[in-house]
């Protein structure tokens, strides 16, 4: 694979596409994937997590078990201010109203594994719901994508290689370092002139999900 489409190909991974490509030299394209929304088309985050109990999400705070104060996580060191010495600082969830801060047994079984949220808890679940609009179903969004510089002709590059209808051609400015364009092919496209309207391949990647 060229050094081009290599830096093309890392810039879908860095936008949170999952990317696959063939092991050879003379790669000419690869592939995106994308977990969708079936109903708005938002990004599904399977690596955020769900309270099994509420469905509240983890906003990666700390809890104190004494008198509900919250703290970031990333301060590991952190003692509560309440100095009660029977406290502890747990991934609790952070729905008042969720069983695991309201119903005593589920709150001592909770507690006891370090929070809802804990990495060794069971109270927790990877996330079964749209965090945009609540819909519980998901798809899968796949392309093909190859690289096409500005100068070349769609056309004949269509003919020279096997690129079906749907396949994405990603179209960069040899006249600058940092615009694009981008067409999902079928028979009109192939007359398609680009505008380079996108400064960067972040706006890019969400463009070709929508």
């Amino acid at each position: 694979m060229n050094r081009k489409l290599k830096s093309i190909m890392y810039s879908f991974v860095s936008n949170d596409v999952d990317v696959y490509t063939l092991d050879e030299d003379n790669q000419n394209h690869f592939v995106i994937t994308k977990l969708l929304c079936s109903k708005c088309h938002n990004y599904w985050h399977t690596s955020l997590l769900e309270c099994y109990f509420c469905g509240e999400l983890n906003y990666y705070l700390y809890a104190c078990t004494s008198c509900g104060r919250k703290y970031s996580i990333t301060n590991s060191s952190v003692k509560c201010e309440c100095k009660d010495p029977e406290s502890k600082l747990i991934k609790a969830c952070v729905n008042s109203q969720c069983p695991t801060n309201t119903e005593i047994d589920v709150m001592k079984l909770a507690t006891k594994q370090g929070g809802v949220f804990d990495l060794g808890s069971s109270l927790n679940l990877s996330l079964n719901y749209c965090v945009k609009c609540g819909n519980t179903s998901n798809h899968y969004e796949t392309f093909k994508v190859y690289l096409l510089e500005n100068g070349l002709d769609i056309s004949k590059f269509i003919e020279e290689n096997t690129i079906d209808d749907g396949d994405v051609l990603i179209l960069k400015n040899k006249d600058t370092t940092n615009t694009y364009d981008f067409i999902k092919i079928n028979e009109k496209d192939q007359s398609y002139t680009p505008n380079f309207k996108f400064n960067d391949m972040k706006s890019v990647a969400e463009k070709i999900f929508e």
